[in-house]
């Protein structure tokens, strides 16, 4: 049996080891916040934002919201990739004012978002991507 002392010089070796070495956390996030919007500015300079992504590095990108900010016919959309899976798509059809959040995932956090209205029998209008480290 071992003493609680070679107990303790093992964790000790062991914590050390892991630094050493270069071990990862289990769980990590974007770094930083990601989000996307789309929108214009009305001529007497009001600024309309028709839809907004995001995911806050706060809460660890865990999940991804899409907000509805203008009153139309159109609903809107996030495209978004998380860690390990790409190309994910999240709509939001409940109306102006609504807001739409994915499922929650630590470990395969999102890393990519970007705002799209659904313009029917149009091409789509999106924000621009936004990317951990793109400066944005």
């Amino acid at each position: 049996m071992f003493s609680s002392k070679t107990l303790a010089k093992g964790a000790a070796v062991a914590a050390f080891s892991a630094a050493l070495l270069g071990a990862s956390p289990a769980f990590g996030d974007a770094g930083e916040n990601v989000t996307s919007s789309y929108g214009f500015t009305r001529a007497d300079g009001v600024k309309i934002t028709w839809v907004s992504a995001w995911s806050y590095q706060s809460s660890g990108n865990k999940t991804v919201s899409v907000k509805d900010g203008y009153g139309d016919s159109h609903s809107v959309y996030t495209l978004y990739d998380r860690k390990n899976t790409t190309g994910l798509r999240l709509d939001n059809d409940n109306g102006a004012g609504s807001t739409v959040t994915s499922g929650s995932s630590a470990t395969n956090y999102v890393v990519k978002v970007t705002a799209c209205i659904d313009i029917q029998a149009a091409p789509d209008q999106c924000g621009p991507d936004d990317r951990p480290g793109d400066g944005r």
